[in-house]
């Protein structure tokens, strides 16, 4: 009987943890900046030391896997919510079959126009 708190607690957990990823997260998120482009919402987070991350962007109807384009919106997205050059960017491995979400370092020396 005394394992069903844990039971409990670990499945709490593991919803919590799970979230984290998911699109409900970022519209939670408080430090969330959203980027219309191409009628496309980007949510945008920073994640600190010059690493931010967006989740979006994707492009509808017949061409809804073009990620070239869709990484290519993301990338701008960061660059008009931070003002900085995006100089590098991956696309985490978990649960990000579709690359809705992409990392990115920003290089803040040189300040883009805004």
């Amino acid at each position: 009987m005394k394992m069903l708190p844990f039971v409990a607690l670990v499945a709490v957990a593991s919803v919590l943890v799970g979230c984290q990823g998911s699109a409900v997260y970022y519209h939670r998120d408080p430090a969330r900046q959203i980027i219309v482009l191409d009628q496309r919402e980007i949510s945008i987070i920073p994640l600190g030391n010059d690493k931010w991350e967006a989740f979006g962007g994707k492009q509808g109807g017949w061409f809804g896997t073009d990620y070239d384009k869709q990484k290519a919106r993301q990338i701008e997205a960061i660059e008009k919510a931070t003002g900085c050059k995006v100089v590098s960017t991956e696309f985490p491995a978990q649960n990000n079959e579709k690359k809705l979400l992409i990392h990115a370092t920003v290089d803040c020396t040189t300040q883009l126009g805004r």
